[in-house]
């Protein structure tokens, strides 16, 4: 029997689906039952056990580690909420399964962490997400700990690519508003990893015993920066951009939008109060039609550079009163960070080629 925890999620779902393609007893520890959408349940597959509990409370954990060999731990967070720190999401249930886990004599375990995870890291994400890594280490037991870049997915539930692509081609046609910001100017690297890879990762790790006591990077084949990232999306989409350092074609567009909709109306109340004469509206009126012909002609978007340390320091004074879940700083702190890896080891122990981000995301954007 293998426990997945956080098996709801974006990468729980495909981790769940690789593991029933294998015939694998499946538990899932989740804290509404009922709210949980069917997994498939087709003839090869074995049925799905959920099992109610939460990670944060000790005492709902003994009932779904009985009879479990593996636990594969999904859980975390990439920002704080309201209900949930950090330390409580990564530290706290950690160490909470890893406790259940050797009273209920699980032998093997599977966890995720991520690029970026190292002792005195900027982030407290980093860090909390280290120090789970140390107690997993620290357990007695057969561990792995996977570390995955950015993941990407194909359907609804990755928010990220999904959340991009939109933003990319919001349907403002007519004002032509296509402008993207870029954390330092998007110079931060990152190297994007397919779920699906990451989660046949997860699926075969628990019969690989060369990965027992390995930290395994999950990452695509070779790193980008944001920026390069953001125009390898625009051109799926069939769309085209420049990037602007110091964004002054960002302003003008900004002033010409401005002029295409106060225009008319300024030379509406000029021609209605008698201030403005018929042949000055009409050179009024064909200014404003030049310059909806250029913006309509002007299709690329502005991809603009936004400075991580200003946004960082102000983030920093803004931690001080607003709401732990409008807090953006530690989100920040990552984003100006590089996020890349070694492919190489986990590619030969998992036996699979690592996909390219532009043909994920030729798939994802069609």
């Amino acid at each position: 029997m293998i426990l997945v925890t956080g098996g709801t999620g974006f990468v729980g779902r495909e981790v769940v689906g690789e593991l029933l393609d294998q015939n694998h007893h499946v538990r899932l520890l989740v804290r509404h039952p009922e709210k949980v959408a069917a997994f498939p349940n087709q003839a090869n597959h074995l049925p799905v056990q959920l099992v109610q509990g939460d990670v944060l409370k000790p005492e709902t954990l003994p009932a779904a580690m009985a009879g479990v060999q593996v636990v594969i731990h999904l859980v975390g967070i990439i920002a704080e909420t309201s209900r949930v720190t950090y330390e409580q999401a990564h530290t706290g249930a950690t160490r909470n399964l890893l406790a259940a886990a050797a009273k209920a004599g699980v032998t093997r375990w599977i966890q995720m962490s991520a690029i970026g995870t190292r002792p005195q890291a900027r982030s407290r994400y980093h860090q909390t997400k280290w120090e789970a890594e140390e107690l997993v280490r620290h357990s007695g037991l057969d561990w792995t700990i996977l570390r995955p870049s950015l993941i990407y997915g194909y359907d609804e539930h990755d928010r990220l690519l999904n959340m991009l692509r939109l933003a990319l081609s919001f349907p403002l046609d007519l004002l032509q508003l296509y402008s993207f910001p870029l954390i330092d100017g998007g110079a931060p690297r990152i190297q994007p990893v397919s779920v699906r890879e990451v989660a046949r990762c997860f699926a075969r790790a628990p019969a690989k015993e060369a990965a027992i006591g390995r930290t395994l990077d999950l990452v695509g084949p070779v790193p980008l920066t944001w920026r390069a990232m953001i125009f390898k999306i625009l051109a799926a989409l069939g769309k085209t951009g420049f990037y602007e350092e110091i964004p002054l074609f960002l302003a003008l567009r900004g002033l010409g939008v401005l002029f295409i909709i106060g225009l008319p109306i300024l030379i509406a109340i000029g021609v209605t109060t008698g201030f403005l004469r018929l042949p000055l509206a009409e050179i009024g009126v064909g200014l404003w039609a030049l310059l909806v012909i250029v913006a309509l002609s002007s299709r690329q978007v502005i991809v603009f550079n936004l400075p991580g340390k200003v946004l960082i320091a102000a983030s920093e004074v803004l931690n001080q009163f607003a709401p732990r879940s409008l807090r953006p700083s530690e989100v920040l702190k990552m984003s100006v960070e590089d996020n890349v890896g070694d492919p190489v080891p986990a590619a030969k122990l998992f036996d699979y080629l690592p996909e390219t981000f532009e043909q994920g995301v030729a798939r994802i954007m069609h």
